[in-house]
């Protein structure tokens, strides 16, 4: 069954398996696991993966792609405005930009206000790691599956 892991995970040891995207900082050097990096769970990502096919030229859901700092302003504001729209979710669907790899919407649509009060923390979180982040480094990898 799926179920959505809403943390953005900075430990490798807090993770359950390997299905997990990786954010790494700086260009992807064929290393995975990455001190620094942060991690979020595959379904959790699916959620907003629309974002990364849309602003990424080069996004794979199955490859690692170095994403430059103009993209990552593009995927920042989309952020953005994703969270404020989860944040507004009284009784009905948040509008998510899913990927297209998987399906994961009607679960996440079967309890919609619980699972955008939480989808929106963690992307609060993301916000700050990435803002941080792009402060130190041209580039921010997406290690994909």
């Amino acid at each position: 069954m799926i179920e959505f892991d809403f943390r953005l995970h900075a430990d490798r040891s807090e993770c359950t398996g390997t299905q997990y995207f990786e954010l790494t900082p700086g260009p992807y050097r064929g290393a995975h696991w990455v001190p620094g990096a942060r991690f979020i769970d595959e379904y959790t990502f699916c959620l907003f993966e629309g974002i990364f096919e849309k602003r990424a030229p080069d996004y794979d859901h199955f490859a690692s792609v170095d994403v430059g700092r103009p993209e990552w302003t593009l995927v920042i504001g989309d952020l953005s405005a994703l969270r404020e729209r989860l944040l507004r979710v009284e009784d009905g669907m948040a509008d998510l930009p899913y990927g297209g790899t998987l399906r994961v919407n009607d679960l996440f649509e079967a309890d919609s206000i619980n699972n955008s009060r939480c989808l929106a923390a963690l992307i609060s979180e993301l916000l700050d790691w990435l803002r941080e982040t792009l402060i130190q480094h041209d580039c921010i990898s997406v290690l994909g599956l």
